[in-house]
């Protein structure tokens, strides 16, 4: 990842001595350059793909059109329609993935859902360019709202203690990253797979070592990213908190890829629970779209639908069971409870690890001791 090489250090430091220097009428020039020279270190094709998306949202949120709720949708059904086009291309024709793609049309469906037309009359072009393209956040995310990216950027000030947790907390991603990640998991740990020679235990450690991997990159190149916005004085949403200690299947979303999550929560999973007032079909819709989002592949769609079930059968067992408010009050069922989620995550694993369908329903059947 771009953080960990020469070029991504230096690029940081070179940011936040120019970002102080500066103007604070120049500072969203300056990030939106920065962003810039980031998508061209990656690949002219990032470039291009990212032109395309702001000149579409140029043209829908620009101009102030009169017929601003229909042109509203028109802008969101061309994001819809180049991000389904963006994972069709990744998943059957082997495209690499242009640089933040992902995280920038969540942050462009923010702007056209929230701001509509006329945004950039108002005097907001230079402010949505640094958002969209704002460095900290340009890869992984964390993904914030214009306007609390907005009201973030017009205080942001130099302060001596709030550099120095901002580098604090860009250690402990390097740490994560670089320590527990590449270096005790990929390198110490995984001599030990496949010696126990038990398939069962094998299969299980797998998939623990995959979630642990996922989450100590994921969360450690957040934690770079949140260092380096507080560097600037910015603050960014937190995308992790400690997922692997939620009591239940809620909670679990509550704690892991938040700001991902919230999205799917506010545009997806609320606006269909309105209409049908049907918690398990809204819960099924919602994780089929952040599936989706993630690859558009049958094993994601799986996985949406997997993660989607257990919502609801939580859901309806915390609602309508006459044991489930009875047994929150004893240590030994929130114990319980925190482990069933845990397992729950680990085998959903299976399904995300696995390059086809097929070897995913095989792990599970070997978890499940249907496997002969």
């Amino acid at each position: 990842m771009m953080w960990l090489s020469d070029f991504g250090m230096l690029f940081i430091i070179a940011t936040t001595v120019l970002y102080y220097l500066l103007p604070p009428t120049w500072r969203p020039w300056l990030l939106t350059a920065g962003g810039c020279l980031l998508l061209a270190h990656d690949s002219w094709t990032s470039v291009l793909v990212w032109t395309a998306l702001l000149a579409w949202l140029a043209l829908i949120c620009g101009p102030g059109w009169r017929r601003h709720a229909l042109v509203q949708k028109i802008g969101l059904a061309g994001l819809l329609i180049a991000f389904a086009g963006y994972q069709y291309a990744k998943a059957w024709q082997g495209l690499l993935p242009y640089l933040g793609f992902a995280f920038v049309t969540l942050k462009a469906w923010h702007l056209i859902a929230e701001h509509g037309t006329g945004a950039y009359r108002q005097g907001r072009m230079a402010s949505s360019l640094s958002y969209l393209l704002f460095p900290p956040t340009l890869l992984v995310g964390p993904v914030q709202r214009y306007d609390a990216f907005r009201m973030e950027a017009l205080r942001a000030r130099w302060d001596s203690q709030t550099a120095s947790r901002a580098l604090e907390r860009m250690l402990y991603g390097y740490c994560k990253i670089v320590l527990l990640a590449n270096f005790l998991l990929a390198n110490k740990l995984q001599s030990l797979h496949g010696l126990s020679t038990h398939v069962w235990l094998d299969t299980y450690l797998g998939l623990l070592a995959y979630g642990l991997d996922l989450y100590w990159q994921f969360s450690g190149y957040c934690d770079i990213a949140i260092g380096f916005a507080l560097l600037l004085g910015m603050r960014v949403p937190e995308n992790f908190n400690f997922p692997f200690a939620a009591r239940s299947l809620q909670d679990f979303w509550r704690r892991w890829h938040i700001t991902v999550s919230e999205w799917c929560r506010d545009f997806v999973f609320r606006p269909m629970f309105a209409r049908s007032n049907n918690y398990l079909a809204a819960s099924l819709c919602g994780m089929m779209v952040l599936g989706l989002w993630h690859e558009l592949s049958p094993r994601y769609l799986a996985w949406g639908l997997f993660h989607g079930a257990g919502l609801g059968v939580v859901h309806l067992w915390s609602k309508y069971s006459p044991l489930a408010e009875k047994l929150r009050q004893y240590k030994a069922w929130r114990v319980a409870s925190w482990f069933l989620t845990l397992q729950f995550v680990i085998l959903s694993f299976a399904l995300t690890s696995s390059p086809t369908i097929a070897e995913a329903i095989s792990k599970l059947a070997i978890l499940s001791g249907l496997h002969f």
